[in-house]
C-alpha cells in the first residue's frame, strides 16, 4: 500500500493544479483529488501502465462530472460566477512565486466558464500541461481529430465571445471589491494569529 500512495503523493500537486484550473475552486478540487485517490486505492495498480496518465484522466472525469453538476446549479443562479483566489500557505520558497502567478490567472479562468467540460479539458490539458493529441484522446476517451477540434474550438472562443454573463459597471466594482477584502481578509487571517 505505501508504494500505492507514494505514486499518488508524487502526483497530487498536479492533480489538484488541473482539478483546479478546471474547476476554479480550491476546495471542489482538492475533492476531485480525492475521489481519484479512492479510485487509485481501489485500482489494480498491477495492470495500469502508465499511473500519471491514468491519474490525470481520472481526475480529469471527476472534474467534467463535477462541471457539469454544477453546472446544472448555476442554471438558477443569475449572478456572474468568478472563481475563488488559490492562496499558497509558504511564500518564501522560490517555487512559491512561479506558482503563484500560475495560480492568479483569474481573467483564465473567467474565460474558461465559455467552454464546455470538455472544451475546458481539452485546452487545459493541452495549453497548460502541453499534453500531446494522443494524450488528449486517450484522457477524454475520444479521437485525436476529435481532440484537435476541442482545442481550436475552445481557442476561437476564448478569443472572439464575451463574458458569459453581462454586468453593470456598478456590480463589477462591487464584486471586485468583495473579491479583494475576502482574498485580504483569508492572508490576514492564515498570516496572523489572533
Amino acid at each position: 500500500m505505501n508504494m500505492v500512495a507514494n505514486i499518488f503523493e508524487a502526483e497530487r500537486t498536479k492533480l489538484i493544479s488541473l482539478c483546479y484550473r478546471m474547476l476554479g475552486e480550491r476546495a471542489e478540487a482538492e475533492d476531485a483529488v480525492q475521489d481519484t485517490w479512492l479510485k487509485w486505492s481501489a485500482a489494480d495498480i498491477d495492470k495500469i501502465d502508465n499511473p500519471s496518465a491514468w491519474l490525470r484522466r481520472v481526475a480529469t472525469n471527476i472534474a467534467i462530472d463535477t462541471l457539469r453538476s454544477a453546472h446544472r446549479k448555476r442554471e438558477i443562479y443569475v449572478g456572474p460566477w468568478l472563481p475563488e483566489p488559490l492562496i499558497q500557505p509558504d511564500a518564501h520558497e522560490p517555487v512559491y512565486h512561479f506558482e503563484l502567478a500560475q495560480e492568479c490567472g483569474l481573467a483564465l479562468l473567467w474565460a474558461m466558464e465559455r467552454l464546455t467540460e470538455k472544451e475546458r479539458a481539452a485546452f487545459i490539458l493541452r495549453e497548460v500541461f502541453d499534453a500531446s493529441y494522443s494524450e488528449l484522446a486517450t484522457t477524454l476517451g475520444t479521437t485525436e481529430a476529435a481532440c484537435r477540434q476541442l482545442v481550436s474550438r475552445s481557442q476561437k472562443k476564448l478569443q472572439d465571445t464575451g463574458p458569459r454573463f453581462d454586468a453593470t459597471p456598478e456590480q463589477v466594482a462591487e464584486l471586485s471589491a468583495r473579491f479583494f477584502l475576502q482574498s485580504w481578509l483569508t492572508i490576514l487571517i492564515r498570516h496572523c494569529h489572533f
